[in-house]
């Protein structure tokens, strides 16, 4: 009997997992396709002009990209820090 009731345990759960597997893919293909009706981003491919002057040799000198990603890195640990301490001071953890 217990047998009986843990294969019928068994295959009811197998049934509950199905229903879910079916509708996270539902609402998978329901996102996507709502997502594919958005044009294509124009920032993905950014075309430059063809009189625009290769300036390789700047970026070697003063690699801007790196100074970019750093600064953002920078500014998102700072505004980290200073949110913490608000939430700090709103839950009275830290003093003034």
């Amino acid at each position: 009997m217990a047998d009986l009731f843990k294969g019928f345990l068994d295959t009811v759960g197998d049934f509950i997992i199905t229903i879910f597997n079916y509708l996270i893919a539902g609402i998978g293909t329901v996102l996507g396709w709502i997502v594919s009706i958005f044009p294509d981003s124009p920032f993905s491919n950014p075309s430059t002009p063809p009189e625009l002057i290769n300036l390789g040799w700047v970026t070697w000198l003063l690699p801007f990209p790196t100074m970019i990603q750093h600064t953002i890195l920078l500014a998102a640990a700072v505004l980290t820090y200073y949110g913490i301490r608000v939430l700090a001071r709103w839950i009275k953890l830290v003093r003034s």
